[in-house]
């Protein structure tokens, strides 16, 4: 339900381009843990579990089913792991993120409460916090009491148990002696990005919730800059703009503002498709220093307040929100102050802001609907001829 929502919220768009092709020089290792070491992995920081990317999205039957399988020894799809370079000491998950985390909440007692909760565990893992250290909070968790109910009489005779209150043998038995087959997957060439790591999370994605590209893209590249767009992403300015209070489950609300800034860099030389620029872009986004981070994220902060008097909803177009019109209309207003490492400090003027979205030929790109080259590098050269900003502070 919450994937329809989001597809109807949001103007679609057809990503077109050819695919490169590239081959791969991967070495993979398998391993088997067992849930006390996931536990414990995840606990030290060995294993990166990427909450403050994704939520978790598992409701409680499905994680009680994964649990029931271990205790009752069934196998269960195996797991992927990532790690960089000559880097042994910490792994990324590239598939099971669910399954993990579901054994390491029963082991734990804890059960994220709801949707809301689920956002409060990014945040506050975003804020520095570790996911130990949220358990406590019943705001956000409850007991975890394995729900294994069918709705008839022949409900699992482990309905209704917590890890605490299986017997000691069956508690030993599924911590130390159920065991989970992992791959652990190093790319060596090419060497110089983690490209082949999108192509498996892409493929892989065996848990029954596939990622879509912005997750996969977090997991990837996450760095001080992708935390900086969560915190935009919270911003209750952009949520009003937006016209969304809540944030999307599945982070298409943080791709936006990934894309507008990403066209605002490299408009110019953008080449399709869409994905693999964002990716490439993302790689760049490691390198970049604490004190550019911090003006990229006041320069997108001073285009929501230059947008201040354009009313509601002013991105919509057919009851569904604009993302080709809003990054065309940021990189028109954000250019010349972007050239100068400045802030914008004028507002965008309605009259010219409606006048580009009845432009004939603007809208001709809107319509088109694809990430060509000539689509994108046309609506935003057109949206720089026809807007306007007022000169006056923003903050006023």
């Amino acid at each position: 339900m919450e994937d329809n929502k989001t597809l109807e919220f949001f103007e679609e768009e057809q990503d077109i381009g050819e695919e490169a092709i590239v081959e791969y020089d991967i070495t993979t290792s398998p391993r088997d843990l067992t849930p006390a070491n996931i536990v414990d992995m995840i606990d030290s920081g060995i294993i990166e579990i990427p909450l403050f990317q994704r939520n978790y999205v598992w409701d409680i039957k499905k994680a009680s089913k994964l649990v029931e399988s271990l205790i009752l020894g069934l196998p269960v799809p195996e797991l992927f792991f990532y790690t960089e370079g000559d880097d042994n000491n910490t792994y990324k998950i590239i598939d099971g993120q669910q399954r993990f985390l579901s054994i390491y909440f029963f082991v734990k007692g804890r059960f994220p409460k709801n949707t809301s909760s689920r956002f409060m565990i990014r945040k506050g893992i975003n804020e520095g916090a570790a996911l130990e250290e949220l358990l406590p909070d019943n705001r956000i968790f409850q007991d975890f009491t394995l729900n294994l109910s069918d709705d008839s009489a022949n409900s699992s005779r482990y309905h209704g148990e917590k890890f605490l209150t299986l017997d000691k043998d069956t508690q030993i038995k599924f911590r130390l002696r159920r065991f989970l087959r992992t791959v652990v997957v190093r790319q060596n060439k090419p060497d110089d990005n983690s490209s082949s790591m999108f192509e498996i999370f892409n493929r892989l994605n065996t848990g029954g919730t596939p990622l879509n590209a912005q997750e996969i893209r977090a997991s990837l590249y996450y760095c001080n800059f992708y935390k900086m767009l969560v915190r935009l992403n919270n911003q209750d300015n952009w949520r009003a703009l937006l016209g969304k209070p809540t944030q999307d489950l599945h982070s298409n609300d943080i791709e936006l503002i990934l894309r507008s800034i990403a066209l605002l860099h490299e408009s110019e030389t953008y080449t399709p498709k869409m994905v693999k620029f964002l990716n490439d872009f993302s790689q760049k986004t490691k390198k970049f220093n604490d004190e550019y981070i911090d003006y990229i994220e006041h320069l997108f902060d001073s285009f929501i307040g230059a947008c201040s008097k354009l009313g509601d909803k002013a991105f919509f177009r057919n009851n569904r929100f604009s993302k080709t019109l809003f990054e065309s209309v940021f990189v028109a207003a954000a250019t010349p102050s972007f050239a100068d490492k400045k802030l914008i400090t004028s507002k965008i003027d309605p009259t010219s802001f409606e006048h580009l979205k009845n432009d004939e030929e603007f809208v001709s790109y809107l319509l088109s609907g694809s990430s060509s080259r000539d689509n994108i590098k046309g609506r935003i050269k057109r949206a720089k001829e026809v807007l306007r900003l007022h000169e006056e502070n923003c903050n006023a």
